[in-house]
């Protein structure tokens, strides 16, 4: 709820907007909708209106973005040439079609009044805390945005939302489901286990050289080696530029004194509220009695201000922050919504307001804590970045162009552009068509470029590619390899091995299903039990993924219980259940937490049900043989 809050006035907007400025910007769009101009290949229709590529390798992008925040080192951009990672995006695609289409159909709109709300209260728009136009302006301007193009992505998000929020607003779970819902989740189980391994049945498998045979003959493609290549680069990058550019401290007073205003930071304050929720369709009635609840709450913590936190805790609708006591941490005014903002910002320290009315009910607040605005000092302000990155970007404008003619012009060798710009001739390791252990040149355009015809055959440089922000690259082969099937004598052993393994699993399986048939009737067929162990459906490590539901469904009115079943590592396990511990009754916070975040699932649940209804009702036609292009 706490996002909630924030959601209009900061949230995801706010982020959507911090990728503006620091990455080129890229939703998953589909502006075509608004501005059909027929751009590119056409990918997919949904009614009748196209998907066109561009709005598609856009949205390739902005995920590729997206998973290298979150995966950090472990990003392989090769994973986006997956079919099926790419039917996967452009699902997304048609997705947000389909519910814009839906939405637009219903009625719904978002007013030129509330766009421009948004957008004003944006920190990336504005100057000094108030929006600037020519800010604006010079914002989209970089990122090669028109400001009718930004407008458009941005109302379609909002509208987005907006359909979201009507699933949110509607999903309800009672309170004794939430209830039944942790009786059986925080159960407890005793059990006991016996794992039947692969290996212990190893010496029973028969493997001869027929069996080799066969299989090789009938998977020979698992044995054949893709093509490969290794490549010399070049890399011209902005930010090594940056590191090269040298800035005087007469430079850094000057453009300290000029731009005082960049470098001053809004008073923030810290406060807690209790939120007694209200829902945009609720009547009058509804109204009223949250109002006169919160009111209720409001003079109690006014006479107990000490047991604030814990009265968030118990009655507060922002989950997020009544687990923190009602905590919703530092922020500037315009971080939250006005009516919340005006009663924060109006306050005294250690005041608790009467409840406050905003357009997600009724806020009870405490402020908790004031920071002053100040100016950042000159040695604070780390102007030396800024301006090497202000004369590393004219820089690198005018490097890039000279860097884009020469690979062209000079096709056959990479040693000019080196020269011209002082640049490193850097030799790869093998790469084929999926990359390999270089990021710069597994990019999928990148890819693309290296195996095609006039690298591979006509032995040229690529083109200048960026394969990522204000970063170029080219290439040219070294040397390279045909694919190639492996002989069979170099992978005998490895399928010797293989089909041992599968006959062992089999063994395993048949043996822990004879054992199991054992149990159930009554008999011991001599198996080794381990240790008794309590699990509930949270903390139960020791079983396969495939067992947890058959032993939580085991009647407990006939213990012992017997269950197996195959791990993903081949193994056979039993579990034998011998007792069944009931959790103590939860308190009211607690079920009150799992309603909510039940609610939130159902909520998941009906959207994506939602969507499937759209789907079915929808002519959608995909072009597969366009879809798994790389990326342009």
């Amino acid at each position: 709820m706490l996002d909630a809050i924030r959601e209009r006035a900061q949230g995801w907007l706010a982020k959507v907007i911090l990728a503006l400025i620091t990455i080129p910007f890229m939703l998953w769009g589909v502006e075509s909708y608004f501005n059909k101009s027929g751009d590119g290949d056409v990918l997919a229709s949904v009614n009748g209106d196209k998907v066109t590529r561009q709005e598609f390798d856009r949205a390739i992008k902005a995920q590729q973005q997206e998973m290298r925040a979150s995966m950090g080192a472990a990003y392989d951009p090769a994973m986006f040439n997956d079919p099926k990672i790419r039917k996967s995006v452009l699902d997304g695609v048609i997705n947000q079609r389909l519910i814009i289409n839906a939405a637009s159909k219903a009625g719904m709109v978002v007013s030129d009044a509330e766009m421009a709300r948004i957008i004003a209260s944006l920190p990336a728009f504005q100057e000094n805390g108030q929006f600037s136009q020519t800010r604006y302006d010079q914002v989209l301007r970089q990122q090669g945005m028109s400001i009718s193009e930004f407008e458009n992505q941005l109302r379609q998000e909002l509208l987005i939302n907006d359909v979201r929020s009507v699933f949110q607003a509607s999903a309800i779970v009672p309170s004794n489901v939430a209830a039944r819902f942790l009786q059986a989740y925080e159960q407890q189980r005793e059990i006991s286990t016996i794992k039947l391994t692969p290996e212990q049945f190893l010496g029973q498998t028969r493997v001869g050289a027929a069996d080799v045979q066969s299989w090789y003959n009938a998977h020979k493609a698992d044995y054949t080696l893709p093509e490969q290549a290794r490549f010399q680069y070049v890399v011209l990058a902005q930010d090594a530029l940056a590191s090269q550019v040298k800035i005087s401290d007469a430079e850094v007073k000057q453009y300290y004194d000029q731009n005082s205003a960049k470098y001053s930071e809004p008073e923030q304050r810290r406060a807690s509220h209790i939120l007694i929720a209200v829902n945009p369709g609720d009547d009058a009635q509804k109204r009223a009695v949250a109002k006169a609840r919160a009111e209720a709450i409001y003079q109690q913590v006014k006479a107990d201000p000490a047991s604030f936190a814990a009265v968030a805790k118990h009655e507060s609708s922002d989950t997020g922050s009544a687990l923190q006591g009602g905590d919703l941490g530092w922020f500037p005014r315009n971080a939250m919504v006005k009516p919340f903002a005006d009663a924060v910002f109006a306050m005294r320290s250690g005041d608790i307001s009467q409840p406050v009315q905003s357009e997600f009910g009724y806020h009870i607040i405490e402020l908790t804590g004031i920071r002053p605005a100040r100016a950042r000092s000159l040695d604070e302000a780390d102007i030396v970045r800024d301006l090497q990155a202000q004369k590393a970007g004219k820089r690198f404008a005018d490097a890039a162009e000279t860097f884009s003619n020469q690979v062209y012009e000079q096709s056959d060798s990479l040693k000019p552009v080196a020269d011209a710009l002082k640049l490193q001739v850097t030799d790869s390791g093998w790469l084929n068509r999926k990359g390999g252990d270089s990021s710069l040149l597994a990019n999928p355009k990148m890819l693309q470029a290296l195996f095609s015809d006039d690298v591979l055959k006509n032995k040229r440089n690529t083109e200048a590619i960026e394969v990522a922000p204000n970063t170029l690259v080219s290439a040219r082969l070294l040397e390279y390899k045909p694919a190639a099937l492996q002989p069979l004598d170099a992978v005998r052993s490895a399928i010797e091995q293989q089909l041992k393994r599968t006959q062992a699993i089999a063994l395993a399986e048949k043996q822990g299903q004879q054992d199991l048939a054992q149990l159930r009737a009554g008999k011991e067929p001599g198996v080794q039990w381990s240790a008794f162990q309590l699990i509930t459906r949270q903390q139960a490590t020791a079983l396969p993924r495939d067992l947890l539901e058959p032993v939580f469904s085991a009647d407990a009115q006939h213990l012992p219980a017997y269950v197996g079943a195959v791990g993903a590592d081949g193994s056979y396990t039993l579990a034998r259940v011998t007792r069944v511990i009931p959790p103590p009754a939860a308190d009211a916070a607690k079920v009150k937490a799992v309603q909510d975040q039940l609610a939130q699932l159902t909520a998941q649940v009906d959207f994506a049900d939602y969507l499937t209804s759209l789907e079915s009702k929808a002519k959608i036609e995909i072009r597969r043989a366009s879809l798994d292009k790389p990326p342009q």
